[in-house]
């Protein structure tokens, strides 16, 4: 669970899809668990009718998930998860949070005014906080061109699983946690916190020298 920083299940204890969730070895960065038979399906409580009630993509799993399940004899013989599903986190944003933000300046340009945008730190929008416990600190205030070229980096590492290389804006890393590759988490990526990765990066400078 350190990977990205989800911590816990994001669905109500008492549900089904939290008993499956706990029980189904899930990887957090890829989405995909193991696949878990009827017979252990049915210990867990998670007998399923035809439809798969519990289980059914447009449900409270299938928010989150992609879901394989399998069927034999016309009913489902197993259930795994595939991957995180392409809209399982919503962009909306806490309105509390946007009139915080929407009076700053840019976290990169220092400029303010009408076309400030509210950026999700996290590129990608995988962290599961993102949908249901937002915080000011998930989020930074982004003039609209900077957002829109931190929209293109974004897009290249997750088409090509290789993080923002921070040097090609005169600094002195690449990234200051981790290393180019993705590994499930934005941070120590410039765009995920500019403002961050500029005292960061400062800090060390000042101490080599």
């Amino acid at each position: 669970m350190a990977i990205n920083e989800l911590k816990g299940s994001p669905f109500h204890r008492d549900s089904k899809a939290h008993i499956f969730f706990e029980a189904c070895d899930v990887d957090l960065t890829t989405g995909i668990s193991r696949i878990v038979y009827i017979d252990e399906l049915i210990e867990l409580g998670l007998k399923t009718d035809n439809g798969g009630s519990w289980c059914r993509s447009d449900g409270p799993l299938g928010r989150y998930f992609n879901i394989n399940r399998a069927k034999r004899g016309g009913r489902i013989d197993s259930v795994q998860l595939l991957g995180y599903a392409q809209n399982e986190f919503s962009n909306k944003i806490d309105p509390r949070i946007v009139k915080a933000y929407k009076s700053k300046h840019c976290c990169i340009l220092a400029v303010g005014g009408k076309y400030i945008e509210i950026d999700h730190k996290d590129g990608r929008k995988n962290d599961f906080k993102l949908h249901d416990n937002q915080t000011l600190d998930d989020f930074q205030p982004m003039h609209k061109n900077a957002n829109t070229a931190k929209r293109n980096h974004c897009k290249h590492c997750s088409n090509s699983g290789v993080r923002f290389n921070a040097t090609e804006l005169g600094y002195s890393c690449k990234q200051f946690i981790g290393t180019e590759d993705y590994h499930g988490t934005c941070i120590g990526c410039y765009w995920h916190d500019p403002k961050e990765f500029n005292a960061v990066v400062s800090e060390r400078y000042v101490k080599d020298r």
